[in-house]
């Protein structure tokens, strides 16, 4: 570990961090953005060529919600990590979620229609397992409850409820027909490798 970088909320100008980073000759580096800094700092990163300089890893740098506003002008190379692509896994089920969300909104679905489609079902599901509209029976109806998805069956954790997605890591790279960067070599990280577990849980808990 060579250092560590921390920036303001919303900060406009990433220039200085990404020369500080370099300047240490770093063998790889993990961006830790969020919300509206994935944006920017990819922008920057290509401006600079941080990304042909040093291997980096950003999360959601290959979702289609940070690739997309940049086109095709977003950095190569850049190793990033979403629980959704509409292009992968190339399923029928996840052929036929893009269709139908397609249909009916004329884009291709991003993170957010799979996490919005995940909580509408097991809302759904749930109240049909409970037989009641009572809150509690409902929370008892989707512990544990496992439904199939586009990206495959999703169980909702009854411990902690936390619904075990699937993370897909993969490298941003341009492909035929997209005027934006797409993930290429991608690698399918389980939903039970990708959470927490429920020992390292309690233990942060202090339980």
């Amino acid at each position: 570990l060579l250092g560590q970088s921390w920036w303001k909320v919303g900060e406009p100008d990433f220039t200085p961090y990404i020369t500080s980073i370099l300047a240490a000759k770093p063998d790889a580096v993990i961006i830790a953005t969020g919300g509206a800094s994935c944006v920017p700092f990819l922008k920057a990163a290509k401006a600079t060529g941080f990304n042909d300089k040093v291997p980096f890893f950003m999360h959601t740098a290959t979702e289609l919600s940070t690739l997309k506003p940049l086109g095709l002008d977003a950095p190569e190379g850049v190793i990033g990590s979403s629980n959704y692509f509409f292009y992968y896994p190339d399923t029928p089920a996840n052929k036929a979620f893009v269709a139908e969300f397609k249909k009916a909104y004329g884009r291709e679905p991003k993170v957010g229609a799979l996490y919005g489609y995940l909580t509408a079902r097991f809302i759904i599901e749930g109240y049909k397992k409970a037989g009641s509209l009572d809150k509690e029976k409902l929370i008892t109806a989707i512990e544990g409850m496992t439904l199939e998805s586009p990206v495959g069956p999703v169980t909702l954790r009854a411990e902690d409820h936390q619904a075990l997605l699937p993370m897909y890591m993969g490298v941003t790279k341009k492909a035929p027909g997209y005027d934006f960067l797409v993930a290429g070599d991608i690698v399918t990280i389980s939903g039970q490798d990708a959470a927490p577990s429920l020992e390292d849980i309690k233990k942060a808990r202090g339980k």
